[in-house]
């Protein structure tokens, strides 16, 4: 519910959606419980960050929905390209967000890694690929279907799934703990 009312203005999503990753990600680890305080913290943190590439990516995507529009149906080989890219950007988009919660970088580099973070472990994408795509063919059947969707399994659910996901990948890249040293 905090992440459902934080997007309210939408320009915030961004900055929420990096939130949100942040405190599911706490939660797949065990580490400090406290929801309501790390998302807002995280919120903060990461508000300028998060803004700004969600702004970059509605304008991926309104740039990708106009070059569907001009195209329309005449060539069926660029439709097929234009939805490769249309895939990769969205894998792009579900990786770069919680990149910037969990890694201090760049926005620039926070993409950059998003990229090859992307390709690097193309199973996990496929995966988050195919959940989101499930969520989004279910709430294209109907109202009370996206109704369900968000306030019954609550889109929280999703994250903390994909922050399994995450967890997994960014423990790769985290620098190694002196515990772990021999």
């Amino acid at each position: 519910l905090i992440f459902i009312f934080s997007c309210v203005p939408i320009i915030t999503i961004g900055a929420s959606t990096s939130a949100l990753s942040y405190v599911t990600l706490k939660m797949v680890r065990g580490e400090d419980p406290y929801i309501w305080q790390n998302f807002w913290k995280s919120f903060r943190q990461n508000f300028k960050q998060g803004t700004l590439i969600w702004v970059f990516s509605i304008l991926v995507f309104i740039f990708l929905g106009m070059d569907f529009y001009i195209i329309n149906s005449q060539f069926a080989v660029i439709r097929i390209l234009l939805w490769c890219v249309c895939l990769v950007a969205l894998s792009v988009f579900l990786y770069v967000f919680p990149i910037i919660s969990h890694f201090v970088c760049s926005t620039t580099q926070a993409l950059k890694n998003a990229v090859f973070m992307t390709f690097g472990h193309l199973p996990y994408t496929l995966v988050m690929l195919v959940i989101t795509g499930l969520i989004l063919y279910l709430c294209a059947c109907s109202v009370k279907t996206f109704a369900l969707v968000v306030v019954i399994s609550g889109i929280s659910v999703v994250a903390f799934i994909y922050s399994i996901l995450f967890d997994r990948i960014f423990k790769k890249y985290e620098p190694e703990s002196p515990d772990n040293i021999e």
